[in-house]
Protein backbone atom coordinates (compact mmCIF):
# COMPACT_ATOMS: atom_id res chain seq x y z
CA UNK A 1 0.00 0.00 0.00
CA UNK A 2 1.44 3.37 -0.97
CA UNK A 3 2.06 6.16 1.48
CA UNK A 4 -0.66 8.13 -0.29
CA UNK A 5 -3.29 5.57 0.65
CA UNK A 6 -5.64 6.68 3.40
CA UNK A 7 -6.97 3.47 4.83
CA UNK A 8 -9.47 3.72 7.65
CA UNK A 9 -9.23 1.04 10.28
CA UNK A 10 -12.55 0.57 12.07
CA UNK A 11 -12.69 0.66 15.82
CA UNK A 12 -15.27 -1.04 17.95
CA UNK A 13 -18.34 0.05 19.81
CA UNK A 14 -20.01 -1.58 22.81
CA UNK A 15 -20.94 -5.13 21.94
CA UNK A 16 -18.21 -5.43 19.32
CA UNK A 17 -20.10 -3.56 16.58
CA UNK A 18 -17.72 -1.99 14.04
CA UNK A 19 -17.79 1.76 13.76
CA UNK A 20 -16.40 4.36 11.37
CA UNK A 21 -16.10 7.44 13.56
CA UNK A 22 -12.52 7.88 12.42
CA UNK A 23 -13.56 7.92 8.74
CA UNK A 24 -15.64 11.07 9.17
CA UNK A 25 -14.14 14.53 9.14
CA UNK A 26 -15.07 16.50 12.23
CA UNK A 27 -14.73 20.26 12.22
CA UNK A 28 -14.80 22.96 9.53
CA UNK A 29 -14.06 22.13 5.93
CA UNK A 30 -11.47 24.35 4.15
CA UNK A 31 -13.04 27.38 2.47
CA UNK A 32 -11.62 26.64 -1.00
CA UNK A 33 -14.09 25.83 -3.73
CA UNK A 34 -14.25 22.67 -5.83
CA UNK A 35 -15.87 22.01 -9.21
CA UNK A 36 -17.16 18.44 -9.34
CA UNK A 37 -19.02 16.58 -12.06
CA UNK A 38 -20.78 13.42 -10.87
CA UNK A 39 -21.38 10.76 -13.53
CA UNK A 40 -23.93 7.98 -12.97
CA UNK A 41 -24.97 5.11 -15.20
CA UNK A 42 -28.65 5.82 -15.86
CA UNK A 43 -31.32 8.47 -15.59
CA UNK A 44 -33.33 6.73 -12.91
CA UNK A 45 -33.43 6.96 -9.12
CA UNK A 46 -31.64 3.94 -7.77
CA UNK A 47 -28.98 3.82 -5.06
CA UNK A 48 -26.00 5.30 -6.91
CA UNK A 49 -28.11 8.01 -8.51
CA UNK A 50 -29.62 9.05 -5.17
CA UNK A 51 -26.15 9.24 -3.64
CA UNK A 52 -24.81 11.38 -6.49
CA UNK A 53 -27.70 13.86 -6.28
CA UNK A 54 -27.65 14.14 -2.50
CA UNK A 55 -23.87 14.43 -2.34
CA UNK A 56 -24.02 17.11 -5.02
CA UNK A 57 -26.62 19.05 -3.03
CA UNK A 58 -24.64 18.83 0.20
CA UNK A 59 -21.40 19.96 -1.46
CA UNK A 60 -23.26 22.84 -3.13
CA UNK A 61 -24.52 23.97 0.27
CA UNK A 62 -20.92 23.97 1.49
CA UNK A 63 -19.96 26.41 -1.29
CA UNK A 64 -18.68 24.00 -3.93
CA UNK A 65 -19.99 23.72 -7.50
CA UNK A 66 -21.50 20.42 -8.60
CA UNK A 67 -23.40 18.93 -11.51
CA UNK A 68 -24.74 15.43 -12.17
CA UNK A 69 -25.15 13.69 -15.52
CA UNK A 70 -26.28 10.21 -16.51
CA UNK A 71 -24.73 8.12 -19.25
CA UNK A 72 -28.03 6.91 -20.68
CA UNK A 73 -31.74 6.59 -20.12
CA UNK A 74 -33.26 4.50 -17.35
CA UNK A 75 -33.68 0.78 -17.85
CA UNK A 76 -37.31 1.42 -18.82
CA UNK A 77 -36.28 4.03 -21.40
CA UNK A 78 -37.36 6.93 -19.20
CA UNK A 79 -35.53 9.82 -17.63
CA UNK A 80 -35.83 11.72 -14.36
CA UNK A 81 -35.23 15.37 -13.48
CA UNK A 82 -31.65 16.43 -12.68
CA UNK A 83 -30.17 13.40 -14.44
CA UNK A 84 -29.85 14.50 -18.04
CA UNK A 85 -28.54 11.59 -20.13
CA UNK A 86 -25.52 11.99 -22.37
CA UNK A 87 -27.03 9.45 -24.78
CA UNK A 88 -30.73 8.89 -25.42
CA UNK A 89 -30.38 5.13 -25.23
CA UNK A 90 -31.07 2.61 -22.48
CA UNK A 91 -28.47 0.11 -23.67
CA UNK A 92 -25.00 -0.52 -22.27
CA UNK A 93 -23.18 -1.71 -25.38
CA UNK A 94 -20.01 -0.37 -27.03
CA UNK A 95 -21.95 2.15 -29.14
CA UNK A 96 -23.45 3.81 -26.06
CA UNK A 97 -20.07 3.72 -24.32
CA UNK A 98 -18.24 5.56 -27.08
CA UNK A 99 -21.01 8.08 -27.82
CA UNK A 100 -21.31 8.93 -24.14
CA UNK A 101 -17.53 9.22 -23.79
CA UNK A 102 -17.33 11.62 -26.75
CA UNK A 103 -20.15 13.79 -25.39
CA UNK A 104 -18.69 13.80 -21.92
CA UNK A 105 -15.33 14.89 -23.36
CA UNK A 106 -17.03 17.78 -25.15
CA UNK A 107 -18.79 18.80 -21.96
CA UNK A 108 -15.55 18.80 -19.99
CA UNK A 109 -13.91 21.03 -22.61
CA UNK A 110 -16.73 23.58 -22.47
CA UNK A 111 -17.32 23.27 -18.72
CA UNK A 112 -13.99 22.41 -17.03
CA UNK A 113 -14.07 20.82 -13.59
CA UNK A 114 -11.52 19.85 -10.97
CA UNK A 115 -12.88 16.36 -10.33
CA UNK A 116 -15.02 13.87 -12.21
CA UNK A 117 -16.57 11.37 -9.82
CA UNK A 118 -17.67 8.12 -11.44
CA UNK A 119 -20.39 6.44 -9.38
CA UNK A 120 -20.14 2.73 -10.21
CA UNK A 121 -18.28 0.59 -12.71
CA UNK A 122 -20.17 1.46 -15.89
CA UNK A 123 -19.71 5.17 -15.18
CA UNK A 124 -15.98 4.61 -14.71
CA UNK A 125 -15.67 3.09 -18.18
CA UNK A 126 -17.21 6.17 -19.79
CA UNK A 127 -15.33 8.66 -17.62
CA UNK A 128 -12.00 6.96 -18.31
CA UNK A 129 -12.60 6.98 -22.06
CA UNK A 130 -13.54 10.66 -21.89
CA UNK A 131 -10.47 11.87 -19.98
CA UNK A 132 -7.80 9.42 -21.18
CA UNK A 133 -6.42 12.08 -23.50
CA UNK A 134 -6.34 14.76 -20.81
CA UNK A 135 -3.45 17.14 -20.67
CA UNK A 136 -1.82 17.51 -17.31
CA UNK A 137 -3.62 16.34 -14.19
CA UNK A 138 -7.07 17.86 -14.73
CA UNK A 139 -9.68 16.72 -14.30
CA UNK A 140 -8.95 14.26 -11.54
CA UNK A 141 -10.91 11.01 -11.68
CA UNK A 142 -12.39 9.52 -8.51
CA UNK A 143 -14.17 6.18 -8.63
CA UNK A 144 -16.87 5.53 -6.07
CA UNK A 145 -17.08 1.77 -5.54
CA UNK A 146 -20.65 0.60 -4.90
CA UNK A 147 -20.70 -3.13 -5.60
CA UNK A 148 -18.02 -5.77 -5.93
CA UNK A 149 -17.04 -7.10 -9.33
CA UNK A 150 -18.39 -10.53 -10.29
CA UNK A 151 -16.16 -13.36 -9.10
CA UNK A 152 -15.85 -14.64 -12.64
CA UNK A 153 -14.07 -11.44 -13.63
CA UNK A 154 -10.95 -12.51 -11.79
CA UNK A 155 -10.64 -15.52 -14.10
CA UNK A 156 -11.70 -13.92 -17.36
CA UNK A 157 -10.23 -11.54 -19.90
CA UNK A 158 -12.21 -8.63 -18.48
CA UNK A 159 -9.89 -8.48 -15.48
CA UNK A 160 -7.29 -6.83 -17.72
CA UNK A 161 -9.80 -4.15 -18.70
CA UNK A 162 -10.62 -3.43 -15.08
CA UNK A 163 -6.98 -3.44 -14.04
CA UNK A 164 -6.30 -0.93 -16.82
CA UNK A 165 -9.16 1.28 -15.66
CA UNK A 166 -8.00 1.12 -12.05
CA UNK A 167 -4.55 2.38 -13.05
CA UNK A 168 -6.04 5.50 -14.62
CA UNK A 169 -7.95 6.80 -11.60
CA UNK A 170 -6.56 9.26 -9.08
CA UNK A 171 -8.46 8.05 -6.01
CA UNK A 172 -11.21 5.65 -5.05
CA UNK A 173 -14.05 5.77 -2.56
CA UNK A 174 -14.95 2.38 -1.09
CA UNK A 175 -18.17 2.02 0.85
CA UNK A 176 -16.75 -0.97 2.75
CA UNK A 177 -13.39 -2.40 3.69
CA UNK A 178 -14.06 -5.38 1.41
CA UNK A 179 -14.41 -3.02 -1.55
CA UNK A 180 -11.16 -1.35 -0.56
CA UNK A 181 -9.39 -4.73 -0.60
CA UNK A 182 -10.93 -5.55 -3.95
CA UNK A 183 -9.72 -2.25 -5.42
CA UNK A 184 -6.20 -3.18 -4.33
CA UNK A 185 -6.61 -6.55 -6.03
CA UNK A 186 -7.36 -4.65 -9.24
CA UNK A 187 -3.88 -3.14 -8.98
CA UNK A 188 -4.70 0.36 -7.73
CA UNK A 189 -2.08 1.66 -5.31
CA UNK A 190 -3.28 5.25 -4.87
CA UNK A 191 -5.48 6.75 -2.16
CA UNK A 192 -8.61 4.86 -1.18
CA UNK A 193 -11.07 6.52 1.19
CA UNK A 194 -13.41 4.20 3.05
CA UNK A 195 -16.53 6.35 3.43
CA UNK A 196 -19.91 4.81 4.29
CA UNK A 197 -23.10 5.34 2.34
CA UNK A 198 -25.39 8.12 3.53
CA UNK A 199 -28.79 9.74 3.13
CA UNK A 200 -30.28 13.15 3.80
CA UNK A 201 -32.30 12.33 6.92
CA UNK A 202 -34.99 15.00 7.16
CA UNK A 203 -37.87 13.30 5.34
CA UNK A 204 -37.23 9.95 7.04
CA UNK A 205 -36.91 11.31 10.56
CA UNK A 206 -40.08 13.36 10.06
CA UNK A 207 -42.26 10.28 9.54
CA UNK A 208 -44.84 9.60 12.26
CA UNK A 209 -44.92 5.81 12.21
CA UNK A 210 -48.34 5.49 13.86
CA UNK A 211 -49.91 7.91 11.38
CA UNK A 212 -48.19 6.27 8.40
CA UNK A 213 -49.41 2.84 9.54
CA UNK A 214 -52.97 4.10 9.90
CA UNK A 215 -52.88 5.62 6.41
CA UNK A 216 -51.56 2.44 4.82
CA UNK A 217 -54.13 0.24 6.60
CA UNK A 218 -56.90 2.55 5.42
CA UNK A 219 -55.55 2.74 1.87
CA UNK A 220 -55.39 -1.06 1.58
CA UNK A 221 -58.61 -1.66 3.57
CA UNK A 222 -56.73 -3.76 6.12
CA UNK A 223 -57.83 -4.46 9.66
CA UNK A 224 -55.65 -2.41 12.06
CA UNK A 225 -54.44 -5.67 13.65
CA UNK A 226 -52.84 -6.89 10.40
CA UNK A 227 -49.04 -6.65 10.47
CA UNK A 228 -47.40 -4.97 7.48
CA UNK A 229 -44.18 -6.41 6.07
CA UNK A 230 -42.36 -4.07 3.70
CA UNK A 231 -40.05 -4.56 0.74
CA UNK A 232 -38.49 -1.51 -0.93
CA UNK A 233 -36.35 -2.04 -3.99
CA UNK A 234 -36.26 -2.38 -7.74
CA UNK A 235 -37.67 -5.60 -9.08
CA UNK A 236 -34.44 -6.88 -10.58
CA UNK A 237 -32.51 -10.13 -10.24
CA UNK A 238 -29.96 -8.69 -7.78
CA UNK A 239 -32.72 -7.79 -5.28
CA UNK A 240 -34.46 -11.21 -5.38
CA UNK A 241 -37.89 -9.71 -4.56
CA UNK A 242 -39.64 -13.07 -4.90
CA UNK A 243 -38.00 -14.09 -1.64
CA UNK A 244 -40.16 -11.53 0.14
CA UNK A 245 -43.22 -13.41 -1.12
CA UNK A 246 -41.76 -16.67 0.22
CA UNK A 247 -41.22 -15.04 3.61
CA UNK A 248 -44.76 -13.68 3.72
CA UNK A 249 -46.22 -17.11 2.90
CA UNK A 250 -44.15 -18.70 5.69
CA UNK A 251 -45.12 -15.98 8.18
CA UNK A 252 -48.79 -16.48 7.43
CA UNK A 253 -48.41 -20.27 7.69
CA UNK A 254 -47.03 -19.65 11.20
CA UNK A 255 -50.32 -18.02 12.16
CA UNK A 256 -49.42 -14.33 11.82
CA UNK A 257 -51.98 -12.21 9.96
CA UNK A 258 -49.59 -10.22 7.79
CA UNK A 259 -49.70 -8.28 4.52
CA UNK A 260 -46.72 -7.62 2.23
CA UNK A 261 -46.33 -4.24 0.52
CA UNK A 262 -43.77 -3.95 -2.27
CA UNK A 263 -42.53 -0.50 -3.26
CA UNK A 264 -40.64 -0.71 -6.53
CA UNK A 265 -40.97 -1.72 -10.13
CA UNK A 266 -38.83 -3.34 -12.76
CA UNK A 267 -38.41 -6.20 -15.23
CA UNK A 268 -39.31 -8.90 -12.67
CA UNK A 269 -42.80 -7.56 -11.96
CA UNK A 270 -44.50 -10.31 -13.98
CA UNK A 271 -42.46 -12.97 -12.19
CA UNK A 272 -43.44 -11.42 -8.87
CA UNK A 273 -47.08 -11.61 -9.86
CA UNK A 274 -46.63 -15.27 -10.80
CA UNK A 275 -44.88 -16.02 -7.48
CA UNK A 276 -47.74 -14.39 -5.59
CA UNK A 277 -50.29 -16.58 -7.35
CA UNK A 278 -48.13 -19.69 -6.93
CA UNK A 279 -47.86 -19.09 -3.16
CA UNK A 280 -51.61 -18.43 -2.95
CA UNK A 281 -51.15 -15.06 -1.21
CA UNK A 282 -52.71 -12.76 -3.81
CA UNK A 283 -55.07 -11.24 -1.22
CA UNK A 284 -52.17 -10.54 1.11
CA UNK A 285 -49.70 -8.76 -1.19
CA UNK A 286 -49.89 -5.28 -2.69
CA UNK A 287 -47.50 -4.23 -5.44
CA UNK A 288 -47.36 -0.46 -4.95
CA UNK A 289 -45.12 0.18 -7.95
CA UNK A 290 -42.49 2.89 -7.98
CA UNK A 291 -42.87 5.29 -5.05
CA UNK A 292 -41.05 8.55 -4.50
CA UNK A 293 -42.27 8.54 -0.88
CA UNK A 294 -40.58 5.34 0.28
CA UNK A 295 -40.40 6.86 3.76
CA UNK A 296 -44.19 6.47 3.96
CA UNK A 297 -43.94 2.79 3.08
CA UNK A 298 -41.18 2.21 5.63
CA UNK A 299 -43.06 4.23 8.21
CA UNK A 300 -46.13 2.07 7.73
CA UNK A 301 -44.22 -1.22 7.83
CA UNK A 302 -43.72 -3.16 11.05
CA UNK A 303 -40.57 -4.72 9.58
CA UNK A 304 -38.65 -4.36 6.34
CA UNK A 305 -37.02 -7.23 4.45
CA UNK A 306 -33.71 -7.08 2.56
CA UNK A 307 -33.53 -10.21 0.40
CA UNK A 308 -30.83 -9.39 -2.16
CA UNK A 309 -28.10 -11.69 -3.41
CA UNK A 310 -25.53 -8.89 -3.26
CA UNK A 311 -25.29 -5.37 -1.88
CA UNK A 312 -22.50 -2.96 -1.12
CA UNK A 313 -23.53 -0.58 1.67
CA UNK A 314 -27.32 -0.63 1.16
CA UNK A 315 -28.95 2.77 1.28
CA UNK A 316 -32.32 1.17 1.95
CA UNK A 317 -30.96 -0.05 5.30
CA UNK A 318 -29.98 3.52 6.20
CA UNK A 319 -33.42 4.75 5.19
CA UNK A 320 -35.06 2.08 7.34
CA UNK A 321 -32.86 3.09 10.27
CA UNK A 322 -33.82 6.75 9.89
CA UNK A 323 -37.51 5.86 9.64
CA UNK A 324 -37.37 3.67 12.72
CA UNK A 325 -38.36 0.54 10.81
CA UNK A 326 -36.58 -2.62 12.04
CA UNK A 327 -35.03 -4.61 9.20
CA UNK A 328 -34.51 -8.34 8.81
CA UNK A 329 -31.70 -8.90 6.33
CA UNK A 330 -29.33 -11.45 4.90
CA UNK A 331 -25.58 -10.92 5.63
CA UNK A 332 -24.91 -8.54 2.74
CA UNK A 333 -21.88 -6.33 2.13
CA UNK A 334 -21.72 -3.59 4.74
CA UNK A 335 -25.26 -4.09 6.08
CA UNK A 336 -23.98 -5.18 9.49
CA UNK A 337 -22.33 -1.77 9.81
CA UNK A 338 -25.79 -0.18 9.53
CA UNK A 339 -28.12 -2.66 11.23
CA UNK A 340 -26.88 -3.81 14.62
CA UNK A 341 -28.09 -7.38 15.05
CA UNK A 342 -30.55 -7.68 17.91
CA UNK A 343 -30.51 -3.93 18.58
CA UNK A 344 -31.88 -2.09 15.54
CA UNK A 345 -32.87 -5.14 13.51
CA UNK A 346 -31.81 -8.67 12.64
CA UNK A 347 -28.82 -9.62 10.47
CA UNK A 348 -29.03 -13.31 9.65
CA UNK A 349 -25.95 -15.51 9.49
CA UNK A 350 -26.88 -17.09 6.17
CA UNK A 351 -29.12 -16.75 3.11
CA UNK A 352 -32.18 -18.65 4.26
CA UNK A 353 -35.74 -17.43 3.67
CA UNK A 354 -37.16 -19.91 6.21
CA UNK A 355 -34.87 -18.47 8.87
CA UNK A 356 -35.83 -14.96 7.80
CA UNK A 357 -39.49 -15.86 8.24
CA UNK A 358 -38.82 -17.31 11.71
CA UNK A 359 -37.23 -14.07 12.86
CA UNK A 360 -40.02 -12.04 11.27
CA UNK A 361 -42.62 -14.06 13.21
CA UNK A 362 -40.70 -13.58 16.45
CA UNK A 363 -40.52 -9.82 15.97
CA UNK A 364 -44.14 -9.45 14.92
CA UNK A 365 -45.18 -11.21 18.13
CA UNK A 366 -43.11 -8.77 20.23
CA UNK A 367 -44.31 -5.20 19.79
CA UNK A 368 -42.14 -3.80 22.63
CA UNK A 369 -39.06 -5.26 20.92
CA UNK A 370 -40.07 -3.68 17.59
CA UNK A 371 -40.52 -0.32 19.27
CA UNK A 372 -37.12 -0.55 20.98
CA UNK A 373 -35.41 -1.48 17.74
CA UNK A 374 -37.07 1.38 15.90
CA UNK A 375 -35.98 3.85 18.55
CA UNK A 376 -32.40 2.57 18.58
CA UNK A 377 -32.26 2.79 14.81
CA UNK A 378 -33.31 6.41 14.74
CA UNK A 379 -30.80 7.29 17.45
CA UNK A 380 -27.92 5.69 15.55
CA UNK A 381 -28.95 6.97 12.12
CA UNK A 382 -27.15 10.29 12.62
CA UNK A 383 -23.92 8.43 11.77
CA UNK A 384 -25.16 8.18 8.19
CA UNK A 385 -26.48 11.72 7.71
CA UNK A 386 -25.17 13.19 4.46
CA UNK A 387 -24.16 16.57 5.87
CA UNK A 388 -21.58 14.78 8.00
CA UNK A 389 -20.41 12.45 5.24
CA UNK A 390 -20.20 15.28 2.66
CA UNK A 391 -17.65 17.07 4.85
CA UNK A 392 -15.44 14.02 4.51
CA UNK A 393 -15.77 14.03 0.72
CA UNK A 394 -14.96 17.75 0.54
CA UNK A 395 -11.88 17.40 2.71
CA UNK A 396 -10.52 14.41 0.79
CA UNK A 397 -11.20 15.92 -2.65
CA UNK A 398 -9.58 19.24 -1.73
CA UNK A 399 -6.51 17.44 -0.40
CA UNK A 400 -6.30 15.40 -3.60
CA UNK A 401 -6.62 18.46 -5.83
CA UNK A 402 -4.07 20.44 -3.84
CA UNK A 403 -1.58 17.59 -3.52
CA UNK A 404 1.59 17.21 -5.53
CA UNK A 405 1.60 15.03 -8.70
CA UNK A 406 3.60 12.39 -6.84
CA UNK A 407 0.60 11.83 -4.59
CA UNK A 408 -1.65 10.91 -7.51
CA UNK A 409 -1.89 7.58 -9.24
CA UNK A 410 -3.09 8.58 -12.73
Amino acid sequence: MSAASQKVTPGSAPGGRPKRADSVVVGPVPSESLRVLHVVARSHLRGAEKVAIELSDELDEMGHHNAVVAIGLGQDGGRVPRLDPLVLDSGVGPSVWWRASWRLRRRLRSHPVDVVMAHGGWALKVVTAAVVARRGAAPLVVWQRILGVPEGLWRGRRRWLWRGLARRIDAAVALTLDLEDETRRLGFDGPIWVIPNARRPERFLAVDRSAASARMHEQLALDPAVAIIGFVGHLVVQKRPERAVEVLAAVRSAGVDAHLVVAGDGPLRSQMEAAIVERDVAEHVTLLGFRVDVEEVMGASDILLLTSDVEGFPGVAIEALMTGCPMVTFPLGGVAEVIEDGVSGVVLDRFDTARMAQHAVKLLHDRPMLDRMGHEGRVRSSEFAFDRIAATYASRLLALRNGSPSQRSA
